[in-house]
C-alpha cells in the first residue's frame, strides 16, 4: 500500500508531530508512505531530520492552484493508493482533484473545525473545509466530540474512525527528578482556546511559591505579559517563546499542564509522559483517556477552583516527594497505549476500510 500524506507546511504544532510520528510508525508496519508540502518549512523540514521521505510543491500563494495539474500528475504516476491530507489547505487543494486521481482520499480532523478560524476570511476557508470533510471518502478524528458534529453534518457514520496521538518512546528513559523550586510547565500557543488566562489566575491564588514557565508564541504574548505584572506575579512566570525542541523543559518541570477550553488528545501529554511527568489537564476532548487520578489531575474546563485544588495537590506531592508516582505511571500507560506502531496499525485498519 502506497500512502502520500499533504500538508501545507507552515504546521509547527501539534498536527506536525502527529503526522511525522504516523509516518514512522508506518515505516514499522512496513507501509510505505511519503509526505508532500506546499512549504519548505516547519513539517519538511521535521519529516527529513526523521528520514522521511519529503517532496515539495511551493504555491505562489494560499490559493494558487496552478499546482493542481502537477498534483494529479504526481499522484497518479507514483501510483499513489490512498491520499491522506491533514488541514484546511491541503483538504482544500485534494477536493478539488479528488474526482481526477486514482487514489482513495482521508483526512486526519486534527482539531474542531468550528474554532479553528476567525474572522471572514476564517469563515471562508471553515465553509471550504468542511465542503472536502463532506467529499472525503474517508476521516480519522481525534476529538470524540466531533463525532455528533460530523453527524449533524450528514457525514455517514461507516466514513468515521477514531485515532489517537501518538510519540515514539524507544528511547525513552524518564528519570524521576525533584527540582528545589516546584516548577510548571506549559507548552502551548499563546491563543483563546488554550486558556492561559484561567491558569494565571489560578496562581495568583496559591499560597505555595512556584515557577511557571510558558513555552509557546501566539497573538495574546503581550496581553499576557501584561497580565502576570497585574497579578502581581511576573515574578514567577516565564515566557520563553516557539521552542523547536522542548525536552530540556520537560527534564526542568515537575508537573505540566494544560488548561484548554478544546483539544483531542495533545501530544503534549504524550511528551509530558516520555519524560515521567504529570499532567494537570483540563476534561475536555479524549483527555480522560489519559490523564486520570493515576497519572495526574483531571479538572473541569473553566472551573478555576478545581485548577486550584489540583495545583495544590500536586504541590503537597511535589513537597513529600511522591509527585513522580503519578509521572511514572503516565509513562507506564503511554507507552503501552500511544506508541508510535499502536497509531500506525490503527490508520492501517481504518486504510483497509477504504
Amino acid at each position: 500500500m502506497r500512502v502520500l500524506h499533504i500538508n501545507a507546511g507552515n504546521e509547527d504544532g501539534g498536527a506536525r508531530t502527529y503526522i511525522v510520528n504516523l509516518m514512522k510508525g508506518q515505516k514499522l508496519t512496513h507501509t510505505e508512505s511519503s509526505l508532500l508540502t506546499f512549504e519548505d518549512g516547519p513539517v519538511a523540514k521535521m519529516a527529513r531530520e526523521n528520514d522521511l521521505k519529503v517532496a515539495v510543491m511551493p504555491q505562489k500563494q494560499r490559493f494558487d492552484l496552478s499546482i493542481l495539474k502537477p498534483l494529479i500528475a504526481y499522484i497518479n504516476n507514483n501510483h499513489i493508493d490512498i491520499v491522506h491530507t491533514h488541514g484546511p489547505r491541503a483538504n482544500y487543494i485534494v477536493s478539488l482533484i479528488n474526482k481526477k486521481i486514482n487514489a482513495k482520499w482521508a483526512i486526519t480532523v486534527h482539531s474542531d473545525p468550528r474554532i479553528d478560524f476567525s474572522g471572514l476570511k476564517g469563515k471562508v476557508m471553515l465553509k471550504l473545509n468542511l465542503h472536502a470533510l463532506k467529499k472525503a471518502d474517508f476521516l480519522f478524528y481525534m476529538n470524540p466530540n466531533l463525532k455528533s458534529y460530523f453527524e449533524k453534518l450528514k457525514i455517514s457514520d461507516d466514513k468515521l474512525f477514531e485515532v489517537f496521538n501518538a510519540i515514539d518512546f524507544s528511547n525513552s528513559n524518564p528519570i524521576p527528578t525533584r527540582h528545589n523550586t516546584f516548577n510548571i510547565l506549559e507548552v502551548a500557543r499563546l491563543v483563546e482556546v488554550k486558556n492561559h488566562k484561567l491558569l494565571l489566575h489560578a496562581l495568583s491564588k496559591v499560597k505555595f511559591n512556584y515557577r511557571l514557565t510558558l513555552v509557546g508564541d501566539g497573538p495574546l504574548m503581550s496581553e499576557l505579559q501584561k497580565m502576570t505584572k497585574d497579578l502581581g506575579i511576573d515574578e514567577k512566570v516565564e515566557f520563553v517563546g516557539f521552542k523547536e525542541n522542548t525536552g530540556d523543559y520537560y527534564e526542568g518541570c515537575d508537573i505540566s499542564i494544560l488548561t484548554s477550553k478544546s483539544e483531542s488528545l495533545p501530544t503534549v501529554y504524550l511528551e509530558s509522559a516520555y519524560y515521567g511527568r504529570p499532567v494537570i489537564a483540563t476534561n475536555v476532548g479524549a483527555t480522560n483517556k489519559i490523564i486520570n487520578d493515576t497519572t495526574g489531575w483531571l479538572v473541569e474546563s473553566e472551573n478555576e477552583e478545581e485548577l486550584i485544588a489540583a495545583l495544590e495537590d500536586a504541590y503537597s506531592d511535589w513537597r513529600n516527594d511522591t509527585l513522580n508516582q503519578k509521572g511514572l505511571a503516565l509513562y507506564q500507560e503511554s507507552r503501552e497505549n500511544y506508541s508510535i506502531e499502536k497509531l500506525a496499525e490503527l490508520v492501517d485498519k481504518g486504510y483497509n476500510l477504504l
